[in-house]
């Protein structure tokens, strides 16, 4: 009788592990949220020195039945909680940093989403041992990411232990997620991890061979105008091997890294001519080839310590453009002009906005940050690491043995999506089907016929398949047409009924899914109501300066913005 009254007693406080990271109040919501958000921390190791955070926002379907997606920015050393806020998260923050509203194309549609920001030292994660630690290689990453998960779903969320679940991310996590896909894969054959439901991963603009990725970016760079003819004719001339397919070219050596992921010419005639295909100018979006934030009314938020230095190049952003409602009877005035996208700016300056929101105290206390954190050396959050980065040692400049691995020796059924944004000048959509078409090939898998997938009547993109003999196994290469490096913000529609195809398409006789059903997600979701259903109104701004009380009314066009 002691036994089970103490057994009853401890019951409850292991299911109340997690609800003790339960987001009760998240200052400057505009809307009120129809589901729950956790934030905490979960055990990655060493003894319980590393500290990772995480963010889990449970579906807006049926969070006791929707599968959890696990999400991972790249950089290495960007957060996954600015890639919430800025890409696929179901809050997006004002321009003045003051307020939230809603994301109506977020991936929680139909999904648990947690977001872990990973390596330790980025975001909110931290080392209890050692302040502003920034010690971070591939396989380290790896162990941390499968300690974390383990965790998650072993002690702090174990009502989700055995639900079936995706690892998604962008950009270097196309090295994280190969990487951490084969950790799980053994941690379930050996009985050491606990949630044996892992069903897929997806990678959005992959950072995951070297080689064909700078090789692409030159064959890319050269058919956008880049290059003069001139100049081309050299490069097919002098850079090749004989009468060789300039396709087939390698053009790596002539270029030359100190960290394996930036790469400038060698110093030689070809390197000179082609390395400049790797990088644009700095009055260029390199991670939307026609993404423009005209700055010429552009406005500086208070300092909190950006992340990110102009040279690196898979990490610089976009830059701010200043925020401006034009209140006229002339529709010709209404329309906007500071950038090219559907956003009113979001993708200029989102970043700014939420450095600035996530280093309020009221907010890092509203998602449980611990004191010890604050009272680091480190005590900012930044969007991306620049310490992480510099320090970082690329273990693989390839990831094929990875997807071979997990495609022989996974025991059940899964599925791989490459999903590209096709403008993207960083990690670009044909190094990434390369190596899909190499993966294919060694494990001898049918190759189904490229087609068009389709968002509310219009073409998205394109989607390859190829599937194994046994139709256990399934790798689909997707383009998205018009979205650059964050495929979620340049595109949100199409992208959000593309992930929920993924993980919801039944296995069909042919394995192939199609990204062109609109029947698991809605392509034109109503936003919800704002608090208190006051319409705001629409006043005119002073560009030239910014204000708290003004700009939070901005939010309702904003949400409107949000659904186009």
């Amino acid at each position: 009788m002691k036994f089970l009254i103490s057994l009853a007693l401890l019951l409850p406080a292991v299911l109340a592990i997690g609800q003790d990271d339960i987001v009760k109040d998240l200052p400057g919501l505009l809307f009120k949220p129809n589901f729950q958000t956790y934030s905490g921390y979960l055990d990655a190791g060493q003894n319980g020195d590393w500290q990772m955070h995480y963010w889990l926002f449970e579906s807006r379907n049926d969070k006791n039945k929707d599968p959890i997606l696990v999400w991972l920015n790249g950089g290495p050393g960007c957060s996954s909680v600015a890639g919430m806020f800025e890409e696929l998260g179901p809050f997006y923050v004002t321009f003045d940093g003051q307020n939230l509203f809603e994301n109506v194309h977020s991936w929680n549609a139909r999904a648990n989403v947690l977001a872990i920001e990973s390596p330790i030292g980025v975001g909110f994660s931290y080392n209890r041992a050692e302040a502003n630690y920034s010690v971070a290689n591939d396989d380290q990453t790896a162990d941390q990411n499968y300690n974390a998960l383990k965790d998650f779903f072993g002690r702090v969320q174990k009502t989700y232990g055995d639900r079936e679940f995706y690892l998604a991310g962008e950009s270097y996590a196309g090295i994280y997620i190969p990487t951490l896909s084969k950790k799980i894969v053994d941690g379930i054959a050996s009985k050491d991890f606990p949630n044996v439901n892992f069903r897929g991963a997806a990678i959005g603009n992959g950072f995951m061979d070297v080689p064909k990725l700078m090789n692409s970016l030159v064959l890319w760079g050269n058919y956008h105008g880049r290059m003069s003819v001139e100049d081309w004719d050299t490069v097919k001339s002098l850079c090749g091997t004989g009468g060789q397919d300039v396709e087939k070219y390698d053009f790596t050596k002539y270029f030359v890294s100190e960290n394996g992921m930036d790469y400038v010419s060698d110093g030689s005639l070809c390197g000179n001519l082609t390395a400049p295909m790797l990088v644009l100018d700095d009055n260029m979006d390199q991670y939307n080839f026609y993404q423009d934030c005209y700055a010429g009314t552009s406005i500086v938020l208070p300092n909190v310590g950006r992340g990110a230095s102009g040279i690196k190049r898979r990490r610089v952003k976009r830059g701010a453009t200043a925020w401006k409602i034009v209140n006229s009877e002339n529709p010709a005035n209404d329309l906007w002009q500071d950038s090219t996208d559907t956003q009113l700016g979001y993708p200029c300056w989102n970043e700014d906005a939420v450095t600035f929101y996530l280093n309020r105290e009221d907010v890092q206390k509203a998602l449980n940050i611990p004191q010890e954190w604050r009272d680091t050396e480190q005590k900012t959050w930044v969007d991306c690491n620049d310490p992480i980065y510099n320090d970082y040692h690329l273990t693989y400049t390839t990831t094929y043995e990875f997807f071979n691995y997990v495609l022989r020796n996974y025991d059940q059924q899964f599925r791989f999506l490459i999903f590209n944004g096709d403008v993207d000048t960083v990690c670009n959509f044909l190094g990434d089907a390369w190596l899909m078409n190499d993966v294919a090939n060694y494990n001898n898998m049918v190759h189904n016929a490229r087609q068009q997938w389709y968002f509310r009547n219009q073409s998205a993109g394109y989607s390859q398949n190829y599937m194994s003999k046994d139709g256990s196994k399934t790798i689909d290469v997707v383009t998205v047409k018009g979205a650059g490096h964050f495929v979620p913000n340049d595109r949100p529609g199409p992208s959000a009924q593309m992930i929920t195809n993924f993980m919801f398409t039944p296995k069909s006789a042919n394995g192939q899914i199609n990204y062109s059903d609109a029947s698991f997600v809605d392509p034109t979701p109503v936003p919800l109501p704002l608090v208190n259903e006051v319409p705001p109104t629409v006043p005119t701004i002073d560009t030239t300066t910014t204000s708290a009380t003004t700009v939070s009314l901005f939010s309702a066009l904003l949400i409107v913005a949000g659904a186009l």
